[in-house]
């Protein structure tokens, strides 16, 4: 029988936790606080920007929203890019804001600048993990390695708990980049596919076929059907914003992370938790 992944119930499993962390803060007169770039009006990436805030706040962190663009989403101004700059440079010398994050992805007209302007934000408050020298790991990475955990040590998961063998589609994305990276560290066997195509090569379909988990982070719908999954493995779909995985692959599985509900809200709480780490962090020093 496939364990459908409750990723909601996870995440709340862990927000007391952050909760509880945040509190202690709070006593010591520290106020965390994170603030996120929104430019355009994609409808799903205002919609995760809202699920952040309320996470947040749940929490008790503050939460701002910096918009850009919000009425002319088709027709963007030539300087945007220079004016999120200015403001991500100004966020980075405030001491009052501890996390920065860019709500990805952004509008089409900028995405060519993407790497730019996450670049703009100080190492040290990319909570996202987006930078290459980030003092964190990304939040999407670090959703799928908890995932990973709750695989592998569930006792209906008996086949899982000796994985060594792990494939991961879109490998040379922001996302399957540095996931690889943590699980090459772990010491997992990693096959990488960084094509994102709807059609595979044999060696690849050979590889799916073998891995005992799929991670998939190509960002393209459907792409990972049921004939490419090995029977009984560990499926994590990181796909955004609608996923990878057809859903039919989950009779197949033992284990699947569903689109939305799965990764999605544990990315949130790993987004939060990573806030917590940079404050404590300095009030350790204090």
């Amino acid at each position: 029988m496939t364990i459908i992944f409750d990723g909601k119930a996870f995440a709340q499993e862990l927000e007391q936790r952050i909760k509880n962390k945040v509190q202690k803060l709070k006593e010591k007169g520290i106020k965390p606080k994170l603030v996120s770039i929104l430019a355009g009006d994609d409808p799903a990436s205002i919609l995760y920007t809202k699920l952040k805030k309320k996470a947040s706040e749940r929490v008790g962190i503050e939460f701002e929203i910096i918009r850009f663009g919000s009425d002319e989403s088709t027709r963007l101004p030539v300087g945007q890019v220079h004016r999120i700059k200015k403001v991500i440079f100004q966020l980075n010398k405030d001491s009052n804001v501890h996390g920065i994050m860019v709500q990805l992805p952004l509008p089409e007209k900028l995405k060519f600048n993407t790497r730019e302007v996450i670049e703009a934000i100080t190492p040290e408050k990319d909570v996202d993990g987006m930078r290459e020298d980030s003092k964190f790991v990304p939040a999407t990475v670090k959703a799928v390695l908890e995932i990973l955990k709750v695989a592998k040590v569930d006792k209906a998961l008996p086949a899982v708990r000796q994985v060594d063998k792990v494939a991961v589609v879109g490998s040379d994305g922001m996302v399957g980049k540095p996931l690889v990276k943590e699980l090459k560290g772990m010491n997992y066997d990693v096959f990488e596919v960084d094509k994102k195509s709807k059609k595979f090569s044999d060696e690849a379909m050979k590889q799916f076929s073998d891995a005992d988990v799929l991670v998939s982070a190509a960002g393209v719908p459907n792409l990972i059907k049921p004939d490419m999954v090995k029977d009984g493995a560990v499926v994590i779909d990181a796909g955004s914003p609608k996923g990878d995985v057809d859903p039919s692959t989950a009779l197949r599985a033992r284990f699947f992370t569903p689109v939305p509900g799965g990764v999605g809200p544990v990315t949130v709480i790993s987004l939060l938790e990573n806030l917590v780490l940079g404050v404590e962090k300095i009030s350790f020093k204090k």
